[in-house]
């Protein structure tokens, strides 16, 4: 998974909620440029090639099956996804990521873990790839004074193409789609791309580092990820946050501000500028953050956000009127329904609170949130 992270009082910090991917039309400088030079000294990173790398006895192993099978009419793609399948009957699924031949010899990872391992596979086989990045409402994980969200990529393994005529196209590439972490109350984010994921394997290492007060080694992951994606906003988040934390304030409000004069912002650095914002004299710029944050929201997870500071200000039928409006948008998910119950609770209306936290167990297909959901409705059944 995607790691994002909330340094709670401070910091949203990285990931794909709202991000754009796409180069700027017009060039400008890279975020490395607004580094301070003296607060990090770069230490050695992983290569890319090692990242996908598969030990030689699991490369000759999965090269005899894949050929065997692809021999018999079997589709490439799909000689992938069974060996996969069948690799990962015992998988443990938990928040590290891990490099390919890691996945293996632990027999565990996250999804960006598996979406790497499947990509190694697919480099063997000569497949291509395409892949979809995947948010879920989290349920929060506190980390030292942190907050961990994640997202998720899907990997599509693409068919071969079909062998058309000189005036024929393929309007949709075939193929099969890889996703170890199926869940209802998901929802789309963005196409994503092979630098993409390459990106986010660095990125969630970053993270990890800075989490540990590694802060050299987060830096030099951070500049690894940027080779990638280098107008990522969440990694430009990250940049911000990691100079923070490492006493140089000036240099991160320096990169804030690079992000917003040249549109590289999403709701995570929003949150993250807008913190760093009330900490100096500047009124106006607290007021057009604030402004932003609200006008610019589009995913649910960035909706809910909106209805939750329009609690925090004591406006409750506002917060209602906009958890009802992402209802609408995503009718699937739980976490609205609870948030409801939430403000329903603090208005004392409990019929009201049991319906939408009845409503938040029904909705949610992750165990941990519904366990979650489950013990507040126990709890409000209990004192009534």
């Amino acid at each position: 998974m995607m790691k994002s992270l909330a340094l709670l009082s401070i910091l949203f910090l990285i990931t794909a909620c709202n991000s754009s991917k796409e180069v700027p039309e017009t060039a400008i400088p890279f975020v490395n440029t607004l580094f301070s030079e003296n607060a990090f000294q770069v230490q050695p990173t992983i290569e890319e090639s090692e990242i996908f790398l598969l030990p030689q006895q699991e490369q000759r192993k999965f090269l005899a099956h894949f050929n065997k099978q692809v021999e018999q009419g079997i589709r490439p793609d799909k000689v992938v996804f069974n060996y996969l399948e069948q690799r990962l009957d015992n998988f443990t699924y938990d928040g590290a990521t891990l490099t390919a031949q890691e996945s293996l010899t632990r027999n565990e990872g996250n999804c960006i873990s598996l979406a790497i391992l499947t990509q190694a596979y697919a480099n063997l086989a000569q497949i291509e790839t395409t892949f979809r990045e995947v948010g879920t409402i989290p349920v929060f994980r506190k980390d030292n004074n942190t907050i961990l969200i994640s997202n998720h990529f899907r990997t599509k393994l693409l068919a071969p193409k079909r062998v058309t005529g000189a005036n024929e196209f393929e309007i949709l590439r075939a193929g099969t789609v890889v996703d170890y972490f199926p869940a209802q109350d998901s929802f789309f984010i963005d196409a994503a791309h092979y630098h993409d994921l390459v990106a986010k394997y660095y990125a969630n290492k970053s993270v990890d580092a800075l989490l540990d007060e590694q802060f050299d080694e987060s830096y030099s992951l951070l500049t690894k990820a940027l080779i990638y994606t280098p107008y990522d906003p969440e990694l430009i988040n990250l940049a911000a946050v990691l100079h923070r934390r490492s006493d140089k304030k000036a240099h991160a409000l320096q990169i804030f501000e690079y992000a917003k004069n040249h549109g590289l912002t999403s709701q995570n650095l929003l949150v993250n500028y807008l913190s760093l914002a009330k900490t100096q004299t500047n009124p106006v710029l607290v007021a057009h953050l604030e402004a932003s944050l609200d006008s610019n929201a589009s995913t649910p997870f960035d909706k809910i956000q909106v209805a939750q500071r329009s609690v925090k200000k004591g406006k409750y039928n506002k917060a209602i009127r906009e958890l009802k409006e992402v209802i609408l948008e995503v009718p699937y998910i739980p976490e609205p329904y609870f948030e409801l119950a939430r403000i329903y609770y603090v208005k004392g209306e409990l019929d009201m609170t049991a319906r939408f936290l009845t409503l938040a167990v029904e909705k949610s297909s992750d165990p941990e949130k519904r366990a979650l959901f489950q013990a507040k409705q126990d709890a409000l059944s209990s004192n009534r």
